[in-house]
């Protein structure tokens, strides 16, 4: 609990309340539909409901006092404690806030999002592992899949093998998973659909496991049969972007200033008007975290941190492509914890 400890004394908080899924998950480790934490500078309470009571007390009784209750019962507990200033995550939704107001009345309440987003951007060696080991499984998905990958497969199909390789391998799904055949691979988040698998086509699959909480990301496109020389030249440019990108990344980066290197590159080959999204996140307990290798974001890069690397290209009504690795960003350079080839496989 080092981390809200600092966050209560760069915000002046006397405690913190804590609701959404994903920081209730990152401060206990155990994960709940319904859960509330208070954290004072000398204890931490965990309130759940009877469907998670007695497991939660199992798992985490050692380090929470795990008690029946929520929102109402904490403020219950806040009026028996010296408690002026309230840290609060803006992540909840307006009429939660309100809730939170009303309850609250007369303590200073005090936006703590940034500082969760900061606390959770440095991976421990812990949360590190656990992502290696989800994308041990997506990697094993992605050699998996290659054989069933045919003229006349769906969409539908190709994403269910996908899910079920890493069901098998005792992970959950990190998200739902994207596959895009041909046209369709020009969106970025295409829907799967019933749209069957043509020779010539290139398929992108943007898939990841989630390994006891913790979140795993990668793409990959490969073509049925012949390549033709355009869709080549575009995929060796997007193979190249990334690459250099990820050369780039070391502590002390900006993230917006390794974006740009993928997009500088791409516009060798006026490309980078097709390059549609930003050159990647962070990954954790959420698939989508903060920083994020964008033009608008300056966060500076940081031992610890894990970030996609995922340049693409997106031809509307014709094809598109993606390449995305994870980076471990290191104390010298980063590494790269996606091992499965990058090279374009052609089927």
């Amino acid at each position: 609990m080092n981390g809200t400890m600092d966050i209560m004394k760069k915000y002046g908080c006397d405690a913190v309340i804590a609701i959404t899924p994903s920081n209730t998950f990152y401060l206990s480790g155990y994960e709940s539909s319904n859960c509330t934490i208070l954290l004072t500078d000398d204890k931490s309470y965990f309130f759940t409901d009877m469907r998670y009571l007695e497991e939660a007390k199992s798992c985490i009784g050692d380090r929470f006092e795990v008690c029946l209750g929520g929102i109402n019962e904490i403020a219950e507990i806040v009026k028996t404690l010296r408690i002026s200033a309230l840290g609060v995550e803006e992540s909840v939704s307006h009429i939660e806030y309100k809730a939170l107001e009303k309850l609250f009345e007369g303590l200073k309440l005090i936006a703590v999002d940034d500082a969760f987003k900061e606390l959770r951007a440095v991976k421990s060696e812990r949360e590190i592992s656990l992502i290696k080991q989800a994308q041990v499984v997506t990697d094993t998905a992605f050699k998996e899949i290659l054989p069933f990958i045919k003229e006349g497969v769906s969409e539908i199909e190709i994403a269910a093998r996908l899910e079920y390789i890493i069901l098998k391998n005792g992970c959950e799904l990190a998200f739902d998973s994207i596959v895009a055949f041909g046209d369709n691979g020009s969106k970025p988040h295409a829907h799967r659909s019933e749209r069957t698998l043509k020779r010539g086509e290139f398929v992108t699959m943007d898939f990841g496991a989630k390994y006891r909480g913790y979140c795993s990301d990668m793409t990959r496109t490969v073509a049925l049969g012949t390549v033709d020389e355009r869709k080549a030249r575009a995929y060796n440019a997007v193979l190249e972007a990334n690459k250099l990108a990820a050369k780039a990344i070391k502590p002390g980066e900006k993230c917006c200033d390794i974006d740009a290197v993928a997009r500088n590159y791409l516009a060798k080959f006026s490309l980078d008007k097709y390059f549609a999204h930003s050159l990647g996140h962070s990954v954790g307990v959420d698939i989508h975290e903060m920083p994020a290798f964008s033009p608008r974001c300056d966060a500076v890069l940081k031992p610890g941190m894990i970030i996609t690397v995922e340049p693409g290209v997106y031809l509307e009504g014709d094809f598109g492509l993606r390449i995305e690795d994870m980076a471990l960003v290191t104390e010298n350079g980063s590494e790269n914890l996606t091992h499965s080839d990058k090279n374009l496989i052609v089927l």
